[in-house]
């Protein structure tokens, strides 16, 4: 009872990802378990027969298609089972992504990178392993049933010590499964977190070659980590090779009584005595066979808890997205802010920071410099403002019409943002109307380096320094040809001859584009480029001008 209902998260996710019904695992696989049982039934006979030396000719005529016959259930079988496992693979990941992409950003933050790369490589991986093997298995265990069942037929009382010591077997295993199941769990979460702790080390590589005290401490965390797997999967491990052991030891015992013990019981035994033997042989088999599978079947259905329970959570959250017949008007002429509030959540006995209420308004062709000092608020604002945080309270309008949920994603795509964490792609996604000629041009404007080469969408090269890297974005920023530009601290990792060239000559050239330029910056020698600047203190909006 219990191994089922571990196994359930496994069958639901086949059930509803795979494209296979469980009807028609259950029916090909019950076919080739027949098939089977018939084979080994046949045999029987006609080994018998020849004993008595006779020569049964129709049995092998029989023989050869039913051999075909299983052959072929075999083929659809396996052809099925990977087809349909690679499939299941396919549509998680899918699915994990389209919930990810539906996510707002801080529940994506919350979540942690770490834990989705867990969810997409390592689960889904564990799934395909598990899921490979659930069609044979449901196979063994068909053979499993009708294989008792001819036993029955050949003699009751063997067939009836055969199932006794079956269901012992399974009770037996059961018992050992359900420990080794939550040791298994155990490890299973241990890993996730030794994965974020790898994370973190591959992040922070710069800073921890800098300091040998910090190497030496989250080095002694990952050790500690990966010694408590090792130690927790042991011992798993262990108690169900143990397990393992003692089955086959019991798979002979069974043997035994069959031979030694069923024919005390049963007097008209010696007649089938070879026969029994040989299907009792193929019922251990069977038996082994779905035991031995049952461990990987619950590392799959563990991980198949993880992925349902990932995505059951992102499900709960409400995340607005918008209606495909819902749009904006792609031309911007000004956007208002009216009142917005942003209340972050605050630990036990701390004051929780309140950005707002925020009231302002950017209009076309005009740029506008944010100021503020660190943690004033003015890369939550910019979040709220490009559509990627929703706001506690306030309106957004765009050109006099409230953006509203079903009209957030198609605002956000208005923006072309470049934030002071960003992510440069090598190729430019989404942008089919960039043409070589002109990336290249801006190359060179921007004075990149002449190995920088773009070509089919895609950028050469992008080991360059922050600053680079920084230009390389902006050319991707031009050309998504968005009426809104956000730039977050663009030029803090520029020298102070290039800084210069981009507020006298690039932002002005961005303005003559008809564009809304936002830039958060401190460089208060070039303030007074800005057609207008606001200043955020503490969450508050003190200066508009």
């Amino acid at each position: 009872m219990s191994s089922g209902r571990q196994m359930s998260e496994l069958v639901k996710l086949v059930q509803q990802y795979s494209g296979l019904s469980l009807r028609r695992i259950i029916s090909v696989a019950a076919l080739a378990g027949l098939s089977s049982t018939a084979l080994i039934a046949l045999v029987n006979y006609a080994a018998a027969r020849v004993a008595e030396h006779e020569t049964p000719l129709w049995a092998f005529f029989v023989f050869v298609p039913l051999l075909i016959c299983y052959a072929v259930l075999l083929r659809v079988n396996n052809s099925e089972s990977i087809t349909a496992t690679q499939t299941l693979i396919h549509r998680i990941r899918m699915r994990v992504m389209g919930e990810v992409l539906k996510t707002d950003l801080l529940t994506l933050q919350k979540i942690g990178p770490p834990h989705i790369l867990t969810i997409l490589s390592r689960d889904t991986l564990t799934i395909s392993q598990g899921a490979t093997m659930f069609v044979p298995t449901c196979q063994a265990a068909a053979m499993l049933c009708f294989s008792i069942t001819y036993l029955f037929f050949m003699s009751f009382v063997a067939g009836l010590v055969t199932l006794i010591f079956g269901l012992a077997v399974i009770v037996y295993f059961s018992q050992s499964f359900t420990t080794t199941h939550g040791m298994l769990t155990e490890a299973w979460a241990e890993e996730g977190r030794s994965a974020d702790q790898i994370s973190d080390f591959l992040s922070g590589f710069k800073e921890i070659k800098m300091n040998s005290a910090r190497a030496f401490d989250i080095s002694s965390d990952i050790i500690a980590s990966s010694r408590h797997v090792a130690n927790v999967k042991s011992s798993a491990l262990v108690h169900l090779s143990n397990g393992f052991a003692s089955i086959q030891v019991m798979i002979y015992v069974l043997v035994g009584v069959t031979i030694f013990v069923v024919p005390v019981l049963a007097t008209d035994f010696s007649s089938n005595v070879v026969s029994v033997a040989t299907t009792v042989l193929f019922i251990a088999g069977s038996l082994t066979g779905v035991i031995t599978s049952l461990p990987l079947l619950s590392q799959a259905n563990t991980a198949a808890e993880e992925v349902n329970r990932f995505m059951q959570e992102l499900e709960k959250i409400n995340k607005p997205t918008a209606a495909e017949n819902e749009h904006v008007e792609p031309t911007v002429q000004k956007i208002t802010i009216e009142n917005v509030t942003y209340r972050f959540a605050g630990k036990a006995g701390i004051s929780p920071f309140v950005l707002g209420p925020i009231s302002c308004q950017f209009e076309a062709g005009n740029v506008y410099f944010v100021r503020g000092g660190n943690g004033s608020g003015k890369t939550s604002f910019i979040r709220i403002l490009t559509g990627l945080i929703a706001p506690d309270s306030g309106r957004i309008y765009l050109n006099g019409t409230e953006i509203d949920a079903a009209h957030s994603q198609a605002y956000r795509d208005l923006f072309s943002a470049i934030y002071s964490d960003f992510h440069l792609f090598r190729k430019l996604y989404g942008m089919y109307d960039a043409t070589e000629e002109e990336v290249e041009e801006w190359l060179k404007k921007l004075e990149l380096p002449e190995r920088i080469k773009f070509s089919n969408h895609t950028f050469s090269d992008l080991n360059l320094s922050t600053g680079q890297k920084k230009r390389i974005a902006l050319i991707v920023s031009i050309m998504e040809r968005r009426p809104i530009i956000i730039l977050d601290e663009w030029a803090s990792d520029q020298d102070p001859e290039f800084r210069k060239f981009f507020y006298e000559k690039i932002i002005p050239e961005l303005r003559a584009m008809d564009k809304i330029v936002i830039a958060i910056t401190h460089d208060d020698h070039y303030f007074h480029l800005a057609d207008h600047s606001l200043m955020i203190d503490h969450g508050k909006l003190v200066k508009f001008d």
